[in-house]
């Protein structure tokens, strides 16, 4: 029985140093993601982190165009992560600056802006790939390649993940506030600067999340593990260790049936994200109707 539980659980990471290098990257990024991802559901500002994921392409696109893309002699394609991510982050805050503009001065419309920049982004990224790439390039770029994660990637997840938690936690309170009561925070003139930055933190998030996951995928290790965590506690404490704790069980499980069924990592990891989700949904309906049928009997 223990053999057969090693061979599962654990010969794959000890045989095979790409499973060990993604396995790193993806707890890392689990660390971040988990209290990011309670902040976006506690503001309600999932579709604003969908149309991120999406913003960061077209500038990652560009950088690949710049200097991310040459054929060797072997005719392997190299990327330069610098070039992507940089590229990423600024067209990023671009299209934040755009829709808070949009949102500012049309209130009513602000949804309307958001999914037309999420169209747009996702448009024009595919085809500034398309122009110098091929389409194992473009769907590298939408899905990602967690097993292709290198040295220089993992570096930048873990200092991008040690800098989220270095500045969630220094203004954990003044970000709970604002998820709770954002008026207090208009009144206290602080609103402006703290907005700013958690979206610069959710957007750095995304781009190192974006050579892991790619561009349709990257918010939902992000989203999911917090959307399961909120089923089980109301404190947002309590729903960051969950989100996190859920985001690395899903890590975890995503690559050992990526790599025993011979599926795709990125798909298999959100997979199990997303049935965690629909275990916790179940299990807090569960609970409800116990509760109801309690209070009804003690009625």
């Amino acid at each position: 029985m223990i053999p057969h539980l090693h061979a599962w659980l654990i010969a794959p990471f000890e045989a095979f140093g790409f499973m060990r290098m993604a396995l790193v990257a993806c707890l890392a990024l689990s660390l971040a993601n988990g209290p990011l991802g309670t902040l976006l559901t506690l503001r309600r500002m999932s579709l604003d982190g969908d149309v991120l994921s999406h913003a960061v392409m077209p500038g990652a696109a560009l950088g690949f165009l710049y200097a991310g893309h040459s054929l060797a002699a072997h005719s392997v394609a190299t990327y330069s992560v610098a070039a992507m991510s940089a590229g990423g982050l600024a067209s990023g805050i671009a299209v934040a600056c755009l829709a808070g503009l949009l949102a500012r001065g049309r209130t009513r419309r602000g949804d309307q802006g958001l999914v037309a920049f999420y169209l747009v982004a996702l448009s024009a990224g595919v085809l500034l790939v398309s122009l110098a790439g091929s389409n194992v390039d473009v769907m590298r770029v939408l899905f990602g390649t967690v097993l292709a994660i290198d040295v220089p990637s993992l570096l930048q997840i873990a200092a991008v993940a040690s800098l989220a938690l270095l500045l969630l936690a220094a203004f954990y309170r003044t970000l709970a506030v604002d998820s709770f009561d954002p008026v207090f925070l208009e009144v206290a003139r602080g609103r402006s600067f703290v907005r700013g930055m958690f979206v610069i933190l959710v957007l750095l998030d995304l781009v190192v999340s974006f050579q892991a996951f790619g561009t349709l995928l990257a918010v939902g290790p992000m989203l999911l593990p917090a959307a399961a965590a909120r089923c089980w506690t109301r404190t947002a404490g309590g729903m960051m260790v969950l989100a996190t704790a859920f985001g690395m069980a899903a890590c975890y499980a995503g690559l050992l049936v990526s790599y025993h069924a011979n599926l795709p990592s990125g798909p298999a990891i959100v997979l199990s994200a997303g049935l965690l989700y629909g275990f916790s949904l179940l299990a807090a309906a569960l609970k409800d109707r116990l509760d109801g049928l309690v209070g009804g009997n003690a009625a």
